[in-house]
């Protein structure tokens, strides 16, 4: 909807990001790509974990992303996410402690973690 145009993944530049060859990078995303469309394909839930940012959750039709809290007081501030949290406290529960047991946040206890 909307007309949105899809850019391709710039792999070359993930590559030099990261440090690894664009081969690594391509096999990398395609294997992750390709076992999420397996697990999902036989409706099997998933925690995806995403280093250093968080934890995506899919159970069934529900998809849910729970965020580390350093990637939030990195991206938004110590302060200003202190000051969130008071003006919208729903917003803690997308925040998941990196040394929690990612299995615990899904149902089936499925994860996959994301190089």
């Amino acid at each position: 909807p909307g007309n949105k145009e899809v850019e391709p993944l710039k792999y070359a530049k993930v590559a030099k990001a990261a440090s690894v060859s664009r081969q690594k990078v391509e096999g990398c995303i395609q294997g992750t790509t390709s076992l999420l469309s397996h697990c999902l394909g036989k409706g099997q839930n998933i925690a995806l974990v995403l280093r250093d940012i968080g934890v995506l959750l899919i159970e069934g039709r529900r998809v849910k992303m729970k965020f580390f809290y350093n990637f939030l007081e990195t991206m938004s501030g110590k302060k200003n996410l202190e000051i969130a949290g008071f003006k919208v406290p729903e917003l803690l529960d997308m925040v998941v402690s990196q040394v929690a047991p990612v299995a615990s946040l899904t149902f089936s206890g499925r994860v996959i973690i994301f190089p």
